[in-house]
């Protein structure tokens, strides 16, 4: 129970600290870890403790500054910010802690703060469990303060350790190590380590994608949801009853980067997702993002609120860059570009370049090679194609196509698995080729390091000479494990995959003939369009396009 002299203590966001001088600073800090592991250092049993204290002592102007929930080897925290800006001030006579690792549990910095800082401006720093007090502090006291500083930043290293090695067991177990969901769930009532569908949120999800594979554009999205006034993910969860801190932004204040980060999320298949982050050490707290091949995934550990093919297809619209008309054309109809990222130019390979454009008040939008005329590695023809005519020519390549498989669809299947089986295999065997290469020189490596190891020692080779050799070589040999590795992922993937023929027939049993291309039509069906230069001049051209069809490639 708090005494009544520590209750009459006042805390430092409630102080006006303009003109106040001879401050006792009353430090208490609480890690999540320190909260584990003892009950006896809780902020409660800190105060008391301390404000007895203080009370024996008659100290004047005591002060409380708290940081509840913040590690020691971090000193970016806002009441020992405060509580060193009025030392710097001069307003400070006595700065007491219950021992030093409440300070914090860095070496460095404590002994900074507490042999430099204090004593440069005259604070008295009181470690009251300790002992220690530097106005009567003796030279053996002086000694062995570092010793501590020390222990207690081994304290935190170990603890840190322990804390990395928990995480990475239940990462392995496939355990979840976020704490907040993500936007479209919510925590399970009946296990807090599950989540569950937050059904209003989960719409605003599929609406993302269901607007994004449209076509929109992640402002444009993020305006509809603003116009509708749609909550934010950090409104949501207040709503719900999450803990949300610090909310910045407007109640329906949606951007762009907040639709990006929906549209990215594995999570959303029904997947957990770890080590997305990590940080470089129990001192530096700074995130470092992960790449995504180094995520932990685990799947369907939830209810999913997106289907794969969704996701896949929004991942590949995501890639390719989106041009909007000019201003003065902004929402008219007919200057959308439907086919983006899916053109190439045969003659050099590089994408199609959308161009909007109109003439004499008629629509001339139209693509065009985007190396034309460029200074270097320059396409030799512009591959200029009206828009409209290079969507007629796919609508009718594409209906084709769709009429040969709705006449007989098992013998369509049946020469495609045979002739996709066949370069599958041909594929296996020149990549079980090289994987046998490779092996091969990495074990020459090994013998050519001992070779020259051997030499350094007999004197033929000389240290310098040594060093070069055996670091290129041990490079060489490390890029070729990488090498050896993803060759291996790359055959057992083509072993067990081959052409995935049920996802063919899914896509395409969707459409028996269509009558317009949109965004979603081109995206679903198509991988990517070769379009060939025009043959011939005015009503006579000729223009040749090869489709590659999404799961099976060209036809």
């Amino acid at each position: 129970m708090t005494s009544t002299f520590t209750a009459h203590i006042p805390d430092w966001t409630t102080i006006d600290f303009e003109g106040l001088t001879n401050i006792t600073v009353v430090y208490c800090r609480l890690s999540q870890e320190d909260s584990r592991a003892s009950e006896s250092d809780s902020i409660q049993n800190q105060k008391k403790y301390l404000g007895e204290f203080v009370q024996e002592e008659g100290l004047k102007n005591p002060i409380f500054f708290v940081d509840d929930g913040y590690t020691g080897t971090n000193f970016n925290r806002p009441a020992i910010r405060k509580a060193l800006e009025l030392v710097e001030r001069g307003q400070v006579t006595n700065f007491i802690v219950k021992d030093a690792s409440r300070l914090g549990r860095s070496y460095v910095e404590v002994g900074r703060i507490t042999e430099m800082l204090f004593s440069d401006n005259d604070v008295r720093f009181i470690s009251v469990s300790e002992g220690v007090d530097s106005s009567t502090q003796s030279d053996m006291d002086a000694t062995i303060m570092p010793i501590r500083n020390l222990f207690n930043e081994f304290y935190a290293r170990d603890i840190s350790r322990k804390v990395r090695v928990a995480q990475q067991a239940m990462a392995k177990a496939g355990e979840r190590l976020s704490t907040n969901p993500q936007y479209g769930y919510k925590i399970d009532p009946n296990d807090s380590k599950k989540w569950v569908v937050d059904e209003l949120a989960a719409e605003i999800v599929r609406r993302i994608f269901r607007e994004a594979k449209m076509g929109k554009s992640h402002a444009e999205i993020a305006r509809g949801l603003q116009k509708d006034k749609i909550d934010t993910p950090s409104y949501r969860r207040m709503t719900i009853g999450e803990n949300v801190p610090n909310l910045s932004h407007l109640r329906y204040g949606w951007g762009s980067s907040m639709v990006s980060k929906i549209l990215t999320r594995p999570e959303y298949l029904g997947h957990t997702v770890n080590y997305r982050s990590t940080t470089k050490s129990y001192k530096n707290k700074k995130k470092i993002y992960n790449e995504e091949k180094d995520w932990w995934i685990y799947k369907n550990t939830q209810e999913p609120i997106i289907d794969q093919k969704t996701f896949d297809t929004v991942q590949k619209m995501r890639k390719h860059k989106r041009r909007p008309p000019r201003k003065s054309w902004a929402g008219k109809a007919g200057h959308e570009n439907i086919l983006a990222g899916l053109l190439f130019c045969a003659s050099c390979g590089n994408k199609l370049h959308f161009c909007a454009s109109e003439k004499c008040g008629r629509n001339a939008d139209h693509y065009k090679c985007s190396r034309y005329l460029k200074m270097f590695d320059a396409c030799r023809t512009s591959n200029y194609v009206r828009k409209d005519t290079l969507e007629r020519l796919i609508l009718a390549e594409v209906n084709g196509f769709l009429r040969k498989f709705n006449l007989n669809k098992e013998t369509f299947l049946a020469s495609l698995e045979e002739k996709f089986q066949l370069q599958a295999d041909e594929e296996i065997r020149k990549e079980k080729r090289t994987l046998a290469k490779t092996e091969q020189r990495i074990l020459d490596i090994d013998r050519i390091i001992q070779k020259i190891y051997e030499d350094n020692l007999n004197g033929k080779l000389s240290d310098e000479r040594f060093k070069t050799m055996n670091a290129n070589y041990e490079k060489e040999q490390n890029e070729l494990r990488e090498a050896f590795e993803e060759l291996q992922e790359e055959i057992l993937r083509n072993e067990e995959n081959g052409v995935n023929l049920e996802k063919f027939v899914s896509m395409v049993e969707n459409y028996s003939k269509i009558d317009k291309l949109t965004v979603e039509i081109a995206n679903d069906l198509v991988d990517r369009i070769v379009v060939h230069p025009a043959q011939g001049r005015g009503k006579n051209a000729t223009r040749k396009i090869e489709i590659a069809y999404n799961f099976i490639g060209k036809m």
